[in-house]
């Protein structure tokens, strides 16, 4: 079964940004930073990890409430995928 993750950017100082949302299960927790490390880079080079920054991924229940909202606000639309 999938769970939603909110995905960090943590910076090589510590501190963590909310970026997005990925649903997978839980096997491909072990691959799922460097797959997104490839869309992000070859869709939009510019957001791709800086040098010392990582991906922090956090199961929707243990998510800051705030952090998720800033991803997905309540009043939101999802997007079609």
């Amino acid at each position: 079964m999938r769970t939603l993750y909110l995905v960090y950017r943590v910076t090589a100082e510590g501190e963590r940004h909310p970026e997005t949302i990925m649903a997978m299960v839980e096997a491909d927790l072990g691959t799922a930073a460097e797959a997104l490390d490839r869309v992000i880079h070859d869709d939009n080079p510019e957001d791709a990890l800086r040098e010392g920054e990582r991906w922090e991924f956090v199961p929707q229940e243990l998510a800051s409430i705030a952090d998720w909202e800033e991803i997905a606000p309540p009043n939101g639309r999802s997007m079609p995928y």
